[in-house]
């Protein structure tokens, strides 16, 4: 697939989920503030998981990078046992 083809299928795409996000508004059985609320309360609940994934994956990363501190730690100070053992 060549650029122009992608860009052409990404704009395509862009443009029929505009599309459908406006037929869904127009066609929502929902008035318009309860719609918004709706909408709000996905956004928020979305942002929410987001923090939380963020949160959990900060804290998975600083397990990881204590863990290679730890790791290169043990290979210089067996370098330095090394290094004295064979002055």
């Amino acid at each position: 697939m060549t650029r122009a083809d992608r860009s052409g299928t990404i704009l395509t795409f862009i443009l029929g989920v505009g599309i459908g996000a406006i037929a869904a508004l127009l066609l929502a059985p929902k008035v318009g503030e309860e719609l918004r609320e709706d909408i709000n309360k996905g956004v928020r609940d979305g942002v929410n998981q987001v923090r939380s994934t963020g949160k959990d994956l900060k804290q998975r990363t600083q397990k990881l990078m204590d863990l290679a501190k730890d790791h290169v730690q043990d290979v210089i100070d067996a370098g330095d046992k090394a290094y004295s053992q064979a002055k």
